[in-house]
C-alpha cells in the first residue's frame, strides 16, 4: 500500500526507453489516477548508457528527477528513496536480479514467469517468504474483465454445477514469437533452457486465466509435438537475419485433467502454433474458443483476431453467458493498470503473489513433465 508520507516509490529494473516494460508495464503508473499512488524514483538497466537515457526519458515524462543505476539490482535496492522494486528482465536473469532485492527486504514485483523452471520459482518464493517481503508477479490475466466476470458467474452458480472446461487456442503465425518466426532480439527464447517458451509464457498466462476462474487442477496429462523443424529469426521489418535455428521446444500441446474444486469436472485443452488469421479465408477461424459447461448453463469466450489469444493483455472478442452475449469494455493496458491498482490498495487475493506464481508454475511443469514422460502428473496444489 502507499506509505503514510505519499505514493509508493518505485525503482524499476529493466525499464529502457523502449521494449515490453516501456510499452506496457510502466505507462499506467506514470499518468492518470495511478500517478498519485506510485512515483518512479529510479531505473536500472544493463549498462550506464542505457540507464542514463532511460532516466532522462522518465524524468521528462514525470517532471521529477529519476535516478539511474546499472549492473545488478543491489544498488537500486539499497536506495532509500525506493520502496518497491519492479523487475522486468529476461527470464533466465530473474533469480539473480531478484535475490539482492529480497535480501535487502524490499517489496518486489517480477514479471511472469517468476523463475526459470519450477525449482527456481520455488526458491525465489521461499526466499521472499522467509524475508517477509510483499510480492507480486505479473500474472495480468487475473485482471481481465472477462476472467473476473466468468469467475463471478461460476462462484454465484449462474451455470450451476461445473461439468467441464474446454480451451482451444492457436498462436497466430502473424505473431512473431517462437516458431515459426521469432525476433532476433528474442533469440534466447528459442532455447528452452532459458525458460521463456511457448509453454511457459503463453500457455502459462492461459492457465492463469483458467485456474483463476475454476481453481487449480488436481492432475494433468499432456502430449506435445513440433509442427515446425526450424525457427526463422527476423528483424523488426520481418526480414530474415540469417540461417534458421532448430526448433527444439514443442509448438503444439494437448492437455487434460480434473479440477480440484469441482468434483468430476474435466479439463481439456489444445494449443497450436502457426495458424494464420489475417487472410480473408481465415476470418471465421477462431484463435481462441473457451467453453465452460455447467448443468444449468455455459460460459463461452471467442476471439478471431491476432491479439485475441493474449488473454493477459486483451479482452476476448465475444463473451457469452447462457447464450446471451455480454458486452465488456476495457481501456488500453487495463489489465496492467488494475494489477497496479490492486497492489496499491493492498487488495490481497486480487493480484498474484510469488506463492500464486508457484501454484501456476506447477501446472506448467506438470504439462511439460507429462508430455515428456507420458504419464499423469499429480500437481499437489
Amino acid at each position: 500500500m502507499s506509505t503514510n508520507d505519499g505514493p509508493i516509490r518505485v525503482g524499476f529494473v529493466g525499464l529502457s526507453v523502449k521494449g515490453w516494460a516501456a510499452a506496457s508495464l510502466a505507462p499506467p503508473i506514470l499518468s492518470g489516477p495511478l500517478a498519485s499512488k506510485y512515483t518512479l524514483t529510479a531505473v536500472s538497466t544493463t549498462n550506464a548508457t542505457s540507464a542514463s537515457a532511460s532516466a532522462k526519458k522518465y524524468s521528462e515524462i514525470t517532471g521529477k528527477p529519476v535516478k539511474s543505476y546499472h549492473g545488478d539490482a543491489a544498488a537500486i535496492a539499497d536506495d532509500t528513496d525506493v520502496d518497491f522494486v519492479v523487475i522486468s528482465v529476461k527470464t533466465p536473469d530473474h533469480k539473480a536480479t531478484v535475490t539482492p532485492v529480497i535480501e535487502r527486504g524490499k517489496n518486489v514485483f517480477v514479471e511472469w514467469p517468476l523463475g526459470n523452471g519450477l525449482k527456481e520459482t520455488l526458491e525465489i518464493a521461499q526466499a521472499a517468504k522467509r524475508k517477509g517481503v510483499r510480492t507480486m508477479c505479473g500474472i495480468q490475466a487475473w485482471q481481465n474483465p472477462a476472467v473476473s466476470k466468468a469467475r463471478e458467474w461460476v462462484a454465484s452458480g449462474k451455470i450451476g454445477r461445473v461439468l467441464s472446461a474446454t480451451w482451444i487456442c492457436c498462436k497466430a503465425e502473424e505473431v512473431t514469437l517462437w516458431a515459426p518466426t521469432s525476433p532476433a532480439s528474442n533469440a534466447y527464447a528459442v532455447d528452452p533452457a532459458n525458460g521463456a517458451t511457448f509453454l511457459t509464457i503463453l500457455i502459462g498466462h492461459h492457465m492463469s486465466a483458467i485456474t483463476r476462474i475454476l481453481g487449480p487442477l488436481q492432475s494433468v496429462s499432456a502430449s506435445s509435438s513440433n509442427i515446425y523443424d526450424t525457427v526463422q529469426l527476423v528483424d523488426e521489418n520481418l526480414k530474415p537475419t540469417g540461417e534458421p535455428l532448430p526448433n527444439v521446444a514443442p509448438d503444439q500441446f494437448a492437455a487434460h485433467g480434473v479440477f480440484k474444486n469441482h468434483p468430476g469436472a474435466l479439463f481439456s485443452a489444445t494449443w497450436r502454433a502457426g495458424i494464420t488469421c489475417s487472410k480473408e479465408t481465415d476470418k471465421h477461424r477462431p484463435t481462441l474458443t473457451f467453453l465452460i459447461d455447467g448443468d444449468k448453463g455455459f460460459i463461452k469466450f471467442e476471439s478471431y483476431g491476432i491479439g485475441g489469444h493474449f488473454i493477459n493483455s486483451y479482452l476476448p472478442e465475444k463473451v457469452y453467458l447462457n447464450g446471451e452475449e455480454v458486452t465488456l469494455e476495457d481501456a488500453p493496458l487495463g489489465n496492467v493498470a488494475r494489477n497496479w491498482e490492486a497492489y496499491a490498495e493492498g487488495a490481497e487475493g486480487e493480484y498474484a503473489t510469488f506463492e500464486d506464481a508457484v501454484e501456476l508454475y506447477k501446472h506448467v511443469d506438470g504439462i511439460a513433465t507429462s508430455a515428456k514422460e507420458g504419464r499423469a502428473v499429480t500437481l499437489n496444489v
